[in-house]
């Protein structure tokens, strides 16, 4: 699976355009999705930090893609476990 965080981005919105975006965007519009990357889940929540938080509480070690459900594009966001413990990764 991959680390870099363009192919993270890449594999979650593929995820969420395949599997989540019609059903998402038609009963959540404006939460956040935290797209995990290996499972394939998405945990969805009214903000991002809860979102990535219920993913991460769920797959501790895994990488996550964070999208604003109904939004073309806010930012991206990676969660490893290879940081400290309660810092999160932004990027653009």
């Amino acid at each position: 699976m991959p680390t870099d965080p363009n192919a993270i981005a890449e594999r979650g919105t593929q995820i969420y355009a395949t599997k989540y975006k019609a059903a998402f965007e038609a009963n959540h519009p404006g939460q956040f999705a935290a797209i995990d990357i290996h499972s394939e889940e998405a945990f969805v929540k009214p903000t991002p930090e809860e979102a990535l938080r219920a993913a991460q509480a769920k797959n501790p070690k895994s990488f996550f893609h964070l999208i604003k459900i109904g939004a073309p594009g806010v930012f991206k966001v990676g969660y490893s476990s290879g940081v400290k413990s309660g810092d999160w990764v932004f990027g653009s």
